[in-house]
């Protein structure tokens, strides 16, 4: 194995964070601590009625704040709804408002309204500061990460306390990184003062920039234009220029190790036309480009074999294997003398290798962030009654209880049975019309009654297959839970939009893959316009055969650089402390039967796995990979 010279250079990091999923940290609750025991909240209530509006505005206040000591958030709003801004000097005005706006998220349109600057007058350089923070999460709550940034700007301007700026900085470049490119880009042609156009211009360099050597130009090139710019003085701290540690691996020959017959034949196929198209396009680019030399691994039964054939066919890094066998072997050797970039998990182990796979693992872990980022704990939890969706269940349930939240129920349904009944039973509305048959039973007369839903959730997470997903959505809406928030897993988009046939789907925020919801590549650009079919299911196999060719040079790099990410085809990817390249994956809703970050022109025809699981040749094997689990 040849290895380039060690590279030193400074370079900008971007921490993967899930794009769209964070939002900014909250300012604490405002508490009277002076307050004590013996003031009660109806004495407080009661003297309000009698006061001036200034003092009873006071009073209210102290109220609402004991109540939310008291975990009374309702009370404590209805409380505050109950001040009007507009009689009280503007220090008091704000502070009603700051306890006020974490509590009324209903209706964030009326909440902008309600924290307008021009309602509070002549305040403080520090209060203007977090009225722009709260102005800029409720931007978030209406998805528009842009505005939000400019009011975070504004708060770094108006700070002059360091760590306040140095945490508005942080807020600034996390929120930014949701920001889709095309309105990153449009941004640039709109008045923007200092501090928002040298923000906007880093955030747009960088998120062009996907791979290290040409972020780091970019970095030089912000730096020469914005030398005096807040960014410069203090980087957020998830931006950081550091010294790039590790090497650069070249490799002369790789060694690609895949099955060439049996059932994983057809998927391996796909995988290794993806390398082949990602080295097309370098060729294309005058780089210079490694050869692939097949090993097949279905005539294989141990790792040691495929050490032994690969240093007899001299080469130099290893892509592959499938087989959980395989690399389980593979991590247990004392020691690997070539560098392998497995394509499934591998175990701890002396020698565990590299791992970039499509396991549903990653997003369930970008579902469960961005859904308790947004607000919800308590979730529902429905799949399909199938080993798979099993394996999808409790891996949401993990991610889940692993940032706060709690699944309250679960519903592993059966795609050749009654979806009305499935759907009646965890929303519980049919133990509210069994109540409703008892009483009519009992009173012996006609009863004006209301079905209603279960209380405890405020969420669901959604695994299923096109045809189920869009019974189930309707299903769901029928049974009085049209106002949850639904986060889907990309098993329900077959990759072509069609406004028509995805109407009932409208309202369903998933994550997918780069490859299927952004502007394509142009790796991706060249095998679709060969005939490949790109977009289903099975043609994910392609963008981890471009991802696998692309990322190997830097693998050393990354995982000796926590934070360090390079933007791949499946996702963002990073390489953490069990040596596992993690995809931070692209997130979008349906809106009238669209993906909104699907670009015209982008649908192919597709051939989607039928809902009973049963589908055959590639379509079955390319299921199975994406779950983690070759087929036996």
């Amino acid at each position: 194995m040849t290895i380039l010279p060690r590279l030193s250079f400074s370079l900008l990091l971007t921490a993967a964070l899930i794009s769209g999923c964070s939002s900014p940290q909250k300012p604490p609750q405002v508490v009277d601590k002076t307050a004590t025991a013996k003031e009660s909240i109806d004495d407080l209530l009661r003297q309000a009625q009698t006061e001036t509006p200034v003092t009873a505005a006071q009073l209210r206040l102290r109220a609402a704040q004991i109540m939310l000591q008291e975990d009374q958030p309702e009370q404590a709003l209805a409380t505050l709804t109950l001040i009007d801004l507009e009689q009280l000097p503007p220090e008091l005005a704000f502070e009603v408002a700051r306890v006020r706006a974490p509590l009324d998220t209903d209706n964030t349109q009326e909440l902008m309204r309600y924290l307008d600057p021009s309602r509070f007058g002549a305040l403080p350089a520090d209060q203007q500061a977090e009225l722009a923070q709260l102005r800029a999460d409720v931007w978030l709550q209406q998805d528009d990460p842009l505005a939000a940034a400019r009011e975070l700007m504004l708060s770094s301007q108006l700070s002059i306390d360091p760590a306040e700026q140095q945490r508005y900085h942080n807020q600034i470049w996390q929120v930014l990184q949701r920001v889709p490119q095309p309105q990153l880009r449009a941004s640039m042609n709109t008045s923007n003062d200092y501090f928002e156009q040298g923000w906007l211009e880093l955030a747009l360099m960088l998120r062009q920039s996907t791979d290290l050597p040409t972020r780091e130009q970019a970095l030089n090139d912000w730096r020469i234009l914005w030398e005096s710019h807040p960014a410069m003085q203090l980087p957020p701290e998830d931006l950081m220029v550091v010294e790039a540690a590790g090497e650069l691996i070249s490799a002369n020959r790789i060694g690609v190790v895949l099955p060439l017959s049996g059932n994983l034949a057809k998927p391996a196929a796909a995988i290794r036309e993806g390398m082949e198209a990602a080295l097309e396009v370098a060729r294309q680019q005058g780089k210079p480009t490694p050869t692939l030399v097949n090993i097949d691994s279905s005539q294989l039964f141990d790792a040691s074999q495929i050490m032994l054939q690969a240093r007899q066919l001299n080469v130099d890094f290893l892509i592959g294997p499938l087989d959980n066998t395989l690399i389980q072997q593979l991590s247990s050797m004392p020691q690997l003398d070539i560098p392998v970039l497995a394509l499934n998990s591998a175990p701890a182990g002396p020698s565990t290798p590299w791992q970039l796979e499509l396991s549903s693992e990653h997003e369930a872990r970008t579902l469960a962030q961005k859904a308790v980022a947004e607000g919800h704990k308590r979730f529902l939890v429905i799949t399909p009654g199938a080993p798979w969706g099993d394996r999808v269940r409790d891996s949401l349930t993990n991610h889940v209880e692993q940032v706060g939240g709690q699944v309250v129920g679960t519903l592993g349904y059966d795609v050749n049975a009654n979806y009305d009944a499935q759907i009646a039973q965890l929303m519980k509305t049919d133990a509210s019309k069994a109540r409703e048959q008892s009483l009519r039973e009992l009173l012996r007369h006609r009863l004006e009654f209301q079905e209603r839903r279960r209380k405890d959730a405020d969420a669901i997470l959604l695994t299923a297959l096109p045809e189920a997903a869009r019974l189930i959505k309707p299903m769901l809406d029928y049974h009085f839970a049209a106002d949850m928030p639904i986060y889907a897993t990309s098993h329900l988009y077959p990759g072509d939009a069609d406004a028509t046939r995805d109407v009932d789907l409208n309202g369903i925020q998933f994550c997918d893959l780069p490859w299927i919801l952004q502007p394509p590549s142009d790796a991706h650009r060249l095998l679709s316009s060969s005939g490949k079919n790109t977009l289903s299911r099975f043609g994910r196999l392609y963008a981890l055969g471009v991802d696998a060719i692309n990322i190997y040079p830097w693998l050393e790099q990354l995982q000796l650089s926590p934070g360090v990410y390079i933007d791949g085809e499946t996702g963002r990817l990073q390489v953490m402390r069990d040596r596992q390249l993690q995809r931070e994956l692209t997130c979008t809703r349906f809106e009238q039967g669209m993906p909104l970050s699907i670009t015209e022109g982008q649908a192919a025809e597709i051939e989607s796995p039928n809902e009973t699981g049963q589908a055959t040749d590639a379509n079955t094997d390319a299921a199975e990979i994406s779950e983690g689990v070759p087929a036996q």
